[in-house]
């Protein structure tokens, strides 16, 4: 399997790897150049199964995912942010990366319930197509209409939501380094309970941040959150 990152010209001592919700790209983060100091490099992850990738096959479940991206993460050090089925990812690439002696300097996760608690809703990625698309329209992630992209999006996200949902927690030690979570105000699916029992997965600092909006809150509040991040990496 493949994945690429995406470093966008910096000359960063630090980079800040960003891992996209399902169905996203690296594209996802593209507005993001310009919201960050010279020394943070923005690095962009572009998961197979998507945009130039699109002619790869997805990543089937998370460990195979964290195998794939964990050889693209040595050298400089590492901040790690991922939204949603991203924060599943960011999370485990943090535990890897601890396992191998090298720590990320920041974990920051937006979009999803802390990793030990169980769902609240049902799994939706074995839906019909039709029901799967109204599942996804009533939380914003709707595919749209045209029958060309959803031929495109649905099994891309099909697939992401199979490795996110079907994802099981492996119970292990706090993390090292400190943890910050962002939560939309009126997420659909992460209540402010689930994105505050995320501090128990740090022996570092933890920090919480509410933000107005809905499940892709992050996208409205870019800026907000690449300057909370700076301040935290500072």
């Amino acid at each position: 399997m493949t994945a690429l990152l995406r470093t966008d010209p910096a000359a960063g001592t630090l980079r800040l790897v960003c891992l996209p919700h399902a169905g996203g790209g690296a594209s996802s983060f593209a507005r993001w150049a310009g919201l960050l100091p010279p020394w943070i490099a923005l690095v962009r992850v572009q998961l197979p199964g998507r945009e130039d990738l699109a002619g790869r096959p997805a990543f089937r479940d998370v460990p195979e995912a964290v195998s794939a991206l964990l050889p693209h993460l040595g050298g400089p050090p590492v901040a790690l942010y991922g939204h949603s089925m991203g924060a599943v990812l960011a999370f485990e690439l943090a535990r890897a990366l601890t396992g191998h002696g090298t720590p990320p300097v920041y974990l920051f996760v937006s979009g999803r319930r802390a990793p030990h608690l169980a769902a609240t809703r049902p799994p939706i990625h074995e839906l019909p197509d039709e029901r799967f698309a109204d599942e996804l329209e009533a939380v914003g992630a709707g595919p749209g209409r045209s029958p060309v992209f959803r031929r495109y999006a649905l099994p891309l996200i099909r697939a992401d939501l199979r490795l996110s949902e079907d994802h099981r927690h492996v119970p292990g030690p706090p993390l090292p380094c400190p943890l910050t979570v962002f939560h939309g105000l009126h997420d659909p699916i992460v209540s402010a309970t689930e994105a505050g029992a995320w501090r128990r997965h740090t022996a570092g600092a933890f920090a919480l941040r509410a933000f107005p909006g809905d499940h892709f809150f992050h996208h409205r509040h870019r800026a907000a959150l690449a300057a909370a991040m700076t301040r935290a990496l500072e």
